[in-house]
């Protein structure tokens, strides 16, 4: 059993535990770089040269590195909504939970329960919950901004919005006006100001909640 012993009250770290905690931060610099070259494979598919038809070299060696791990991921049906395919960030996420568990045992040469919960909620927030709310408010904001300027050339724009928060629109009305009518603008404004009201409450329970799973001994 390693013990720990401690010179004028400060303690040293066996050296067992110093070679798990090199191996650690070694694995996770790895998986930084490894997470690095899925975003570059993930905006390498977005670049698209007119005329080219076979995929981008670099995309296709990428492709080969990280594309076992993404497949893990592509087979879960609720991340997938349309055109918006969620499982990249997940598969990121999840990647960026071990790397900080590695850094953190790393760093100090342990990692306790609290510390894990805190860095899921963490990383639940960065990846998946905070782009969403953004992604509402951008959207609730550009489609109220076609409020004030309706004209025939942003009818197109106005239908493309509506089909991507049309659910979303519909379920603040039966939250708010239940079985009564309203005009888009006074939805669309309702609609905006309770996400950002959500986002900002979302942010400060977060802050609290990983200040506390920090601070547990266990």
């Amino acid at each position: 059993m390693n013990q720990t012993y401690y010179d004028g009250g400060v303690p040293i770290i066996p050296a067992s535990s110093n070679v798990f905690m090199t191996i650690a931060s070694i694995a996770a610099s790895l998986l930084s770089f490894y997470s690095l070259l899925i975003w570059l494979r993930i905006v390498l598919t977005w670049i698209r040269i007119p005329g080219q038809l076979q995929e981008n070299p670099l995309a296709a060696l990428l492709g080969k590195i990280v594309d076992p791990y993404l497949t893990w991921f592509r087979g879960i049906s609720s991340l997938k909504r349309s055109k918006l395919d969620l499982t990249p960030l997940v598969a990121l996420a999840v990647l960026s939970v071990v790397q900080s568990m590695l850094r953190l045992y790393g760093s100090y040469g342990r990692l306790t329960i609290g510390m894990v919960f805190a860095l899921v909620l963490q990383t639940l927030w960065s990846y998946l919950i905070s782009p969403v709310f953004w992604f509402l408010i951008v959207l609730l904001g550009i489609r109220l901004f076609f409020c004030y300027k309706r004209s025939p050339q942003t009818i197109s724009y106005i239908t493309m919005l509506d089909s991507m928060i049309g659910g979303v629109l519909n379920w603040v009305q039966n939250l708010f006006y239940p079985k009564k009518a309203i005009n888009d603008r006074q939805l669309i404004t309702t609609s905006l100001i309770f996400f950002i009201a959500c986002y900002i409450g979302s942010s400060l329970l977060l802050r609290f909640m990983i200040g506390f799973f920090t601070n547990l001994g266990f």
